[in-house]
């Protein structure tokens, strides 16, 4: 079923047809014709269904935001119980079959929040609200568009690069979503009594649907029964840096790495620039600035801009700072002024080129749908003294305007 803005949408468009054949006759002095009477009164009837399907799908959409909206507090008020979960505890209760406590609490939100999204948990579930902390804001970045942190594991925050940037990271979503883009408007001289030109302000969207991204981990038994904490931080841990890292991979990547997988910010980003002939410690450099001025003229210079590079790029950019000898280039962690980030997920070809982006990550959306789903197989690997966890987790991203973003990829050699 279409959500509220697509329904509204189709609505205008009757509504704009409608209103078209009423001025072709008032134009043309005359009443319907017999086939434009049955046309007009059809398109009427479709806009007064569609009115109550908006109505309809309106109120569930707002009834999805309220659970969302509880869920988040219930977090927010019992800060200490949230604490006392335990990893291995749930998963060896939930084997056992005697889930409780503070475990069986988080479960239950967990499937309450997949069945919001029309999904169930087969396996353990962990709801969306243990997989992020409060929002803050990364040093130089702009106050009014804040980032929320993913908190599954420390090492998350420090592994990945995804949610540094200032990116709009959506948790908790129970459906797919669609967010309204409002699109470019232009103005233009106009003569004393002459008619104004149209601006042309339309809307645009980017659609988020759940993909589905799985990974499983044997852990050993004796581990589990010992639960201690160093073991289980680590374990977590690892999970986070894993999912984080390949999430990186997948959205800084030149190209999709698949069908069907949310698409990379190669494909998305539509700002190109002529990269320069390889100059040792000069022309990297030129790239990235060529790569502003390319944003400036689109008028995209705004926002959470962020550069997002290849760790094959640092070696130079570090060093042509110093030859330069001036204040721009790369200073600790910002070039020409703007927060600088490294992810081995920028594609690079050893010793002959790498990638790198610049642009308004402020125009990045990235939805989580749901919390954990983590399967708790004791048996496939029960032989060699282990439990199987199979994970998933369901997310997808897109860009509000693709020119708001430079991909461009360096030589690295002559």
């Amino acid at each position: 079923m279409k959500n509220s803005v697509e329904l509204k949408q189709e609505r205008a468009g009757f509504i704009t047809e409608a209103n078209e054949m009423l001025e072709l006759c008032k134009n043309e002095t005359r009443n319907f014709t017999s086939e434009e009477q049955v046309s007009y009164d059809e398109k009427m009837s479709k806009i007064d269904e569609l009115k109550k399907s908006i109505e309809m799908i309106e109120r569930q959409e707002k009834l999805n935001a309220e659970i969302a909206s509880k869920v988040v507090a219930t977090v927010s008020n019992e800060p200490k119980e949230v604490r006392n979960f335990s990893f291995f505890k749930a998963i060896n209760d939930f084997t056992n079959g005697k889930l409780d406590g503070v475990e069986r609490e988080m479960h239950d939100e967990a499937v309450n929040e997949a069945r919001s999204a029309g999904r169930s948990i087969d396996g353990l579930g962990i709801p969306s609200f243990m997989l992020e902390t409060r929002a803050n804001v990364t040093q130089g970045l702009s106050a009014i568009a804040p980032t929320n942190v993913l908190g599954f594991a420390d090492a998350m925050r420090e592994a990945s690069v995804f949610n540094r940037v200032g990116a709009n990271i959506l948790t908790g979503l129970s459906a797919n979503t669609t967010i309204p883009v409002t699109g470019s408007s232009t103005v233009a001289w106009a003569a004393e009594n002459g008619a104004a030109a149209d601006g042309g302000a339309e809307f645009g969207k980017v659609e988020l649907n759940p993909k589905r991204l799985a990974s499983y981990v044997n852990i050993s038994k004796q581990l589990l029964l010992q639960n201690g904490a160093a073991a289980e931080q680590a374990i977590v841990r690892d999970l986070g840096r894993a999912t984080a890292q390949y999430m990186d991979a997948t959205l800084f990547a030149t190209a999709n790495s698949a069908t069907g997988v949310p698409h990379s910010l190669g494909q998305m980003a539509t700002s190109e620039i002529t990269e320069s002939a390889f100059s040792p410690l000069a022309s990297i450099m030129l790239d990235f600035v060529t790569a502003e001025a390319k944003l400036a003229e689109v008028g995209g210079l705004e926002g959470n801009l962020a550069y997002v590079a290849s760790p094959a790029l640092m070696a130079q950019l570090k060093q042509s700072a110093q030859v330069a000898a001036v204040n721009a280039g790369m200073q600790g962690s910002l070039i020409n002024g703007y927060p600088t980030f490294f992810t081995n997920g920028c594609t690079k070809s050893a010793g002959v080129s790498a990638d790198f982006f610049f642009g308004d990550f402020s125009k990045l959306y990235m939805g989580m749908f749901g919390g954990l789903d983590i399967m708790v197989d004791p048996y496939s690997v029960a032989v060699n003294g282990q439990t199987r966890l199979v994970l998933n987790q369901y997310m997808d991203w897109g860009v509000s305007d693709g020119a708001g973003f430079v991909k461009a990829t360096s030589l690295l050699a002559a």
